[in-house]
């Protein structure tokens, strides 16, 4: 379990209150990378139809397979409170060959910096962080943002290491789960090796896929983050997928899912009714575009994790039921654009309407 703020001394308060502040203001700007800019540059150049997903698809373990679209920008980001420790390297693999620097950086070719390269150009205070930040995304596998040591009194967050590579397997992923929730005590294949492949289904669930229509950067998100469980403070991933044309966060707040949706011109009405936004207001603040008969608008959804997919209040060992779901849509909201600074998240009923 993760130390909450009542458990931290005055200074790791402190700098929790820091990286809190820094993950709000990435996952701002990450949803637009992944979804608000992708979506006015497909409008802007007229291609193809943009590939809007349909909120029933936002459901828990939703099994259809999708085509990718080549419109959503994909990416992985792992944003840690406190530096990983080397010893950990076997299943992250970060090193001195990915460390953010001028020579490792200079060998990726799509890499165009506006300003010569600095020392400080990766730390999050700095303006240009968000430039390297969007520069080295379409590197493969994943970013990572962590609290640099060398800097440890200033409390510095930076971008340190760029194709970082996710190496922990699946089994083992699923067997640490099935330990923290007690459906196993000591080993994933105890109970033999179907009961193995129901906990690996169900790993993937409780990171609200399904199994057979996870493709890799998902997959290595789900166990990124489960691994993540393991190091000290908070830790947050951030994936865009292809596929499932959605941005999604795993942290200690749970499963959280972002995208572009059509809502009809008629519950728009009633939405603005309900919290007395005027058209203008609403078009302003929340309005990505429009059409005749609907409005293009982010979806955010949260999901919350049912009673078979926390641990047993009694500590118990229990069996795996494959009917019962592990995890379930707890909270939907129109939101703001993420230039809009005042208005106000919309709560919404749209993945089972």
């Amino acid at each position: 379990m993760k130390k909450s703020r009542f458990e931290l001394s005055y200074m790791e308060t402190v700098r929790r209150s820091i990286y809190v502040f820094l993950r709000d203001e990435l996952e701002r700007r990450l949803r637009a990378l992944a979804l608000e800019i992708p979506y006015r540059t497909c409008r802007d150049n007229k291609c193809s139809a943009y590939p809007y997903v349909d909120p029933s698809d936002m459901k828990p373990k939703k099994k259809e397979f999708m085509v990718e679209s080549s419109v959503i920008r994909p990416f992985i980001v792992v944003f840690c409170e406190e530096s990983i420790d080397e010893s950990h390297m076997k299943y992250i693999r970060f090193n001195d060959d990915n460390r953010i620097r001028k020579d490792t950086i200079s060998m990726v070719p799509s890499v165009n910096l506006k300003k010569s390269f600095s020392s400080g150009i990766k730390f999050f205070e700095k303006e240009s962080f968000f430039e390297l930040l969007e520069n080295l995304m379409d590197v493969d596998y994943c970013l990572l943002i962590q609290r640099d040591e060398r800097y440890k009194k200033h409390n510095s967050y930076a971008l340190t290491h760029f194709h970082v590579k996710i190496d922990w397997p699946i089994s083992e992923a699923a067997e640490s789960l099935a330990k923290e929730l007690r459906y196993v005590s000591k080993s994933l294949y105890e109970q033999g090796e179907r009961y193995a492949e129901m906990l690996e289904q169900k790993l993937f669930e409780y990171y609200c896929c399904y199994y057979q229509s996870v493709g890799g950067r998902r997959t290595a998100a789900l166990t990124a983050a489960q691994y993540m469980k393991s190091l000290p403070g908070l830790t947050a991933v951030y994936v865009s997928s292809e596929e499932s044309r959605t941005l999604t966060r795993y942290s200690e707040k749970g499963v959280g899912r972002y995208a572009i949706i059509q809502i009809d011109k008629d519950y728009a009405t009633h939405l603005k009714d309900t919290y007395k936004i005027s058209s203008e207001a609403f078009r302003k603040s929340y309005v990505l575009g429009e059409n005749d008969k609907t409005y293009d608008v982010t979806l955010f959804v949260t999901y919350k994790h049912t009673e078979w997919g926390i641990p047993p209040a009694d500590g118990k060992l229990r069996m795996v039921k494959p009917d019962f779901s592990w995890i379930a849509v707890d909270c939907e909201y129109i939101l703001p654009m993420s230039q809009s600074f005042t208005a106000q998240p919309l709560s919404v009923k749209l993945v089972y309407r």
